[in-house]
């Protein structure tokens, strides 16, 4: 059996309308102007600290998790519905379940909002289990919890995600990514991968080669 590790935002779903109304409520809220969306759209994948920090030009705790919370106050009631799934990825998911391999989720979200986020989209009966980044932890993290999950062994896991952060946290535990163009990273963030996938239907291949790879490396 192998693991597949997928993260959410940009790679499994389009959160887009989400996660920058979201971010706009909070600068409101907090007493800023409103951002155009387009100019938001490179703040989707990395954990909401490092995009408030930077939008605010502070490193304020208080005031970091405070833009937190307005966030998540539109986006768990608002704004996971708007999340969109990419086209082509239900019948990818339902194919790799059946060829055998167990599905995760590891996101920069907070677990409970990334479960939200698949059962409304009714997504969740392909994933083994969702992990998130609560109380502060990083992808690696997550991804080490997975690992010592027990599983089949002599089967590498790999990490599919569009952004950077994705593939650094694959190297940090030794695990081959698989880079995804319809997210939102850039191409130059797509170059840390393993591999690069176009559109869905490329990630079967692609999950081949990574596996293959990593054999003929042992």
């Amino acid at each position: 059996m192998r693991t597949i590790i997928f993260d959410l935002d940009g790679t499994v779903t389009d959160p887009a309308a989400g996660i920058t109304g979201s971010i706009n409520h909070a600068l409101v809220k907090l007493g800023h102007p409103e951002i155009p969306l387009a100019a938001l759209e490179k703040y989707i994948g990395p954990p909401l600290e490092s995009a408030f920090a930077e939008l605010l030009g502070i490193t304020d705790d208080d005031v970091l998790a405070e833009a937190v919370a307005l966030y998540r106050e539109r986006f768990m009631s608002v704004g996971y519905r708007e999340n969109l799934v990419y086209e082509g990825m239900k019948e990818i998911l339902e194919q790799i379940s059946e060829d055998g391999s167990a599905l995760y989720i590891a996101t920069a979200k907070r677990q409970d909002i990334a479960v939200q986020v698949l059962q409304h989209l009714g997504l969740e009966k392909w994933f083994s289990q969702v992990h998130g980044c609560d109380l502060g932890r990083s992808k690696a993290d997550l991804l080490r919890d997975i690992l010592s999950d027990d599983r089949p062994t002599g089967m590498p896991a790999v990490m599919i995600g569009d952004r950077v952060t994705d593939f650094e946290a694959a190297a940090e535990v030794g695990m081959p990514s698989i880079g995804v163009r319809w997210g939102y990273g850039s191409e130059e963030e797509l170059t840390s991968a393993t591999e690069v996938a176009s559109v869905p239907d490329d990630l079967p291949a692609a999950i081949a080669r990574t596996a293959r790879s990593v054999n003929e490396a042992v």
